[in-house]
């Protein structure tokens, strides 16, 4: 092979070489920014789970020296806590306080008026008993699971159950709970039940709109979650 023969060789074997690296690194799809950027955007914009909601038993506690004592007596078992054989609808005077809760190893000595929110809560007294309590009258059977004396919402908003008669609106809608006063003075109401079909209990909260030509109304209402209750 002469010098001439021995050059073209040469080149064209640089050009096999330099078009197999072409064709591989052409083989490569190359990153789109916006494609690695999209997946971020919706894997952070993807809602946390609902903390499950916290079902507490409750247990009286000791009460504090300090404990203000009243004395009255109890009639009947608890309106609000219906399914709780030391839970009573006691009177001081002419004020009604329900539940009042049986204080572990005493007989004579109730827990009333209780925040367990609020350990040192000043609404909080021992009801001294004149009187002996009457038979407990709990309910047969096992109680619903999605019962409760207190309402803790995912805002922190406090709800009790009504004891006396129901507020009821023009379309049959019940409140259950009222609630504390919500962002515009009105009072917040829980309607129906509780909704315990999942570990995150939800409840339909709204206000009630009075008329005056017709029974009240649900002014607005949204399902929101329940965080904490007490049984």
């Amino acid at each position: 092979m002469n010098k001439t023969n021995k050059i073209v060789v040469v080149v064209v074997l640089a050009l096999v070489v330099l078009f197999g690296v072409g064709q591989f690194f052409a083989g490569l799809a190359p990153i789109n920014p916006s494609i690695v950027n999209q997946t971020t955007s919706t894997a952070s914009q993807t809602p946390p789970a609902t903390p499950a909601t916290q079902i507490i038993a409750y247990v009286p506690p000791t009460p504090a020296s300090s404990t203000p004592v009243k004395s009255g007596s109890c009639w009947t078992n608890s309106i609000a806590a219906p399914f709780r054989a030391d839970a009573w609808r006691c009177t001081v005077g002419n004020s009604i306080s329900d539940p009042c809760f049986e204080i572990p190893g005493s007989t004579s000595t109730l827990l009333c008026d209780i925040n367990p929110t609020v350990p040192a809560s000043t609404s909080t007294f021992v009801l001294k008993l004149t009187k002996a309590l009457p038979a407990s009258q709990v309910p047969p059977g096992l109680p619903p699971n999605n019962w409760a004396w207190l309402v803790q919402l995912g805002d922190g908003t406090l709800c009790t159950p009504f004891t006396g008669t129901l507020p009821i609106t023009a379309t049959g809608d019940a409140a259950n709970y009222g609630c504390a006063p919500g962002p515009l003075g009105k009072d917040v109401l829980i309607f129906g039940g509780l909704n315990a079909s999942t570990s995150a209990w939800t409840a339909e909260v709204g206000t009630i709109v009075e008329s005056t030509s017709s029974m009240p109304t649900i002014g607005s209402s949204s399902t929101v979650p329940v965080s904490t209750v007490w049984q």
